[in-house]
């Protein structure tokens, strides 16, 4: 579809393709972190007694409550992306999405949502790599003595 529709916080046009690939790309990211973070509760759960004998049980407990966190966050925003873009078909559908500003505030919403999300997240990620590390070593240490 050619419609374009003014984004008005950048001031750039972009067309109803490129606002649903957007949402789509969320989505596709969403669920790539929904998917790590099983993987990180594997990795956490499968290495605990490593990490007890590290001295880290507490900071595993606290990593394992934010991913549960980040895990809801993450299908809540995924339930609104879907919401979103049920609207987006339906402007379309009834010729809209020209004149509704509402749509372009809640997508400029969301994107910053995301974007903060997305940065949580990463940082979380990063700190439970950190730790993964830091066993792996003292491990590595221990069996080389």
């Amino acid at each position: 579809m050619t419609t374009t529709i003014k984004k008005t916080w950048s001031n750039t046009r972009k067309s109803v393709s490129e606002l649903h690939e957007e949402s789509k790309n969320w989505l596709s990211e969403l669920a790539f972190i929904r998917d790590e973070i099983k993987f990180l509760n594997h990795l956490l759960s499968e290495k605990y007694i490593d990490y007890l004998f590290a001295g880290l049980g507490k900071r595993i407990e606290i990593f394992t409550k934010k991913m549960k966190v980040e895990d809801a966050s993450g299908e809540i925003l995924i339930e609104t992306i879907n919401k979103h873009e049920l609207l987006l078909a339906e402007l379309i559908e009834h010729n809209n999405l020209l004149t509704n500003i509402n749509y372009i505030d809640q997508h400029k919403k969301l994107e910053k949502e995301i974007e903060i999300y997305m940065k949580k997240y990463k940082n979380l990620k990063k700190q439970i790599f950190e730790v993964v590390e830091k066993v792996m070593r003292k491990k590595n240490i221990k069996q080389i003595q």
